[in-house]
């Protein structure tokens, strides 16, 4: 069980993403085909293709937060050492996180507001809260992921040494020693810190593929 929730959290998103997107070319890809060879064109590719879409964009937003994807403009911050910038981004996730998690309620009533209808698509027929759960359920992914970054944030600004999936620079015995130079570690220290959780990492991740 506790492999699942690994395999979860490393890969939701990219593995939702992937089948939508494959799906959205079987579907236009059977369309083409139909219209260009067959002569007749399907009702439903379009309709079920736009809301395959519309989900795929809303749990983009949920791997975007996971990875650090987002567009910014990093050059004030930048200048600021490894602590320094993780105190940045504590207060840039912070926000984010009031954010989505005061856009929660409001995603909620949209979709019960179609459950409330019946309202049905007009080809495939699919109640359409099934595309309204779209935001909810984004919203509530990028809370999470948001607050996962938040903790990591937390802990380097602390001067721990955080394994960081979405930043592999950090993960250097090098930045472990500029995470720990104001500490009262000393630098051998600091190194051996760095490189003792390379190794716990490289081995955890190693025990999981078996």
């Amino acid at each position: 069980m506790k492999r699942v929730f690994h395999w979860l959290d490393e890969n939701l998103e990219e593995f939702l993403l992937v089948i939508g997107l494959i799906a959205m070319t079987l579907i236009m890809g059977i369309q083409v085909f139909c219209r260009y060879v067959l002569g007749m064109s399907l009702s439903w590719s379009e309709e079920l293709t736009r809301y395959i879409f519309i989900w795929c964009g809303f749990l983009s937003v949920s791997y975007c937060s996971k990875k650090c994807l987002s567009i910014k403009i990093e050059q004030f911050v930048a200048i600021f050492p490894r602590r320094g910038k993780a105190i940045f981004k504590i207060v840039n996730h912070t926000f984010e996180l009031i954010f989505f998690i005061y856009m929660i309620p409001f995603a909620f009533s949209y979709m019960m507001s179609s459950v409330k209808s019946g309202q049905l698509s007009p080809a495939c027929k699919i109640p359409m809260y099934f595309i309204q759960a779209a935001p909810l359920v984004s919203f509530v992914l990028v809370a999470f992921r948001v607050l996962q970054r938040w903790m990591i944030e937390f802990r380097v600004a602390r001067g721990e040494n955080v394994f960081d999936p979405a930043h592999p620079e950090r993960n250097t015995p090098e930045s472990f020693i500029e995470a720990n130079a104001g500490a009262d570690n000393t630098t051998e220290n600091a190194l051996n810190a760095g490189i003792d959780n390379r190794i716990h990492t490289i081995k955890n991740s190693n025990e999981e593929e078996r």
